[in-house]
């Protein structure tokens, strides 16, 4: 009696377990593992692959080592009947809401199954012979070309899928311009609360004195909220800009959490409907402002001016806006950057004091309320030229509210 319960705890309760674990997941309505169409299937191929492989290895361990059946025959068991699993398995899955059973999926698991089983057999054969490594061979062809396929139809999905995203959002944001200006050319629509700024001064005229001093209280992240400085987040001075500045009209506290969530949405719905999201213009950060965020009070307008003055940035801060500059990253000599900074940047503009511009700047954790000297700012203003190299080449630009 304890013998036997020593070999059903030994060989049968892992293959129960395992059994277990792969119906758990089958039974996870609609899961997914990312995004991505491509991504899902390789991360959902391979999780097949690793889960009927040892399947068949815990079955073998049953029919081989816990009741002495001759080799092959251990062998063709534990394949079929890791096979006839896989089968139940995709037929438990079309039962569950939003996931699907499919015979491609029966086919790339018993192909997962007879390259981990003849393994098993060569390992344990004394002499390894030319029929083993050819099927051996095979089933990892099969393996190759149905996970090629498969990635090759998820790509062909995924652009079937962002087609209809780029007709819905273009036929959307269409209907909602023409709802508010009557016209097809593209505006921001805004709205400006100016009770909570320190110093608001709107001159009729512009030829007229501006203040000597202006803040505008504009709520602050760095493009790394968690100061994870990774691909995405290295790239992400733009879409931090413009969460700033969104956050500022509406009003909404703009916390780690949030902005961490802003960025990644906008960097997922650039790739999408742009597919990139590195290294904008004046215009395209513009662009994605209107695009992502869409619906505003109505009041104002967002708009990029190319080829200011110096002293354009006083005034146009003076009418109690924050504003979106684009710049060559190293000529702004931010001790604060990791040397020796970003070739290309973007920040927001809060205010002045005498010869100083007041930024949040996204790119250090010490951005907010940094102060730059304006000769020195103004100088590195230069939008995006198409190559990073040259982006002394790029005009001067800013991205205003009127």
């Amino acid at each position: 009696m304890f013998g036997m319960f020593k070999k059903f705890i030994k060989y049968y309760l892992p293959a129960i377990i395992w059994v277990s674990i792969i119906f758990y997941f089958s039974s996870i309505p609609g899961l997914r593992y990312s995004k991505s169409a491509v991504e899902e299937i390789i991360l959902r191929k391979g999780a097949h692959f690793v889960e009927f492989s040892i399947l068949v290895i815990l079955l073998w361990r049953i029919f081989y080592l816990a009741h002495n059946i001759k080799i092959k025959k251990a062998y063709w068991s534990a394949l079929l009947l890791a096979i006839a699993y896989s089968i139940s398995d995709e037929f438990h899955q079309s039962l569950v809401l939003g996931r699907a059973g499919k015979i491609i999926d029966v086919i790339f698991d018993s192909f997962s199954i007879i390259f981990s089983a003849e393994i098993i057999l060569i390992l344990n054969l004394r002499k390894i012979k030319i029929k083993n490594i050819l099927i051996l061979f095979l089933s990892a062809l099969a393996l190759i070309g149905l996970g090629t396929k498969m990635i090759q139809d998820g790509k062909s999905e995924e652009k079937k899928s962002v087609s209809v995203i780029l007709e819905n959002e273009a036929r959307k944001v269409k209907e909602d311009l023409e709802k508010r200006i009557g016209t097809s050319e593209k505006e921001i629509i805004l709205n400006n609360d100016k009770a909570e700024q320190e110093t608001i001064v709107r001159p009729e005229n512009m030829a007229e004195k501006i203040p000597e001093k202006i803040l505008i209280k504009v709520p602050f992240t760095t493009q790394a909220p968690f100061a994870k400085w990774d691909e995405i987040h290295e790239e992400a001075c733009e879409e931090a800009s413009i969460i700033m500045l969104r956050y500022y009209f509406s009003k909404e506290k703009l916390t780690r959490e949030i902005a961490e969530k802003e960025i990644q949405d906008l960097v997922a719905f650039q790739n999408k409907k742009y597919d990139d999201f590195k290294d904008t213009t004046a215009q395209q950060t513009a662009d994605l402002f209107l695009d992502f965020y869409r619906e505003f009070p109505e009041g104002k307008k967002l708009k990029v001016v190319y080829d200011f003055d110096k002293a354009d940035l006083k005034k146009n801060l003076a009418r109690g806006f924050p504003i979106i500059v684009p710049a060559a990253g190293r000529e702004l000599g931010n001790p604060n950057f990791t040397a020796p900074g970003p070739l290309y940047h973007n920040l927001v503009l809060t205010g002045y004091d005498g010869d100083t511009i007041i930024t949040n700047d996204p790119g250090t954790r010490k951005g907010e309320g940094y102060e730059y000297n304006v000769d020195i700012l103004y100088s590195a203003i230069h939008d995006f030229p198409g190559k990073l190299e040259n982006i002394k080449q790029g005009r001067k630009a800013m991205i205003v509210v009127e």
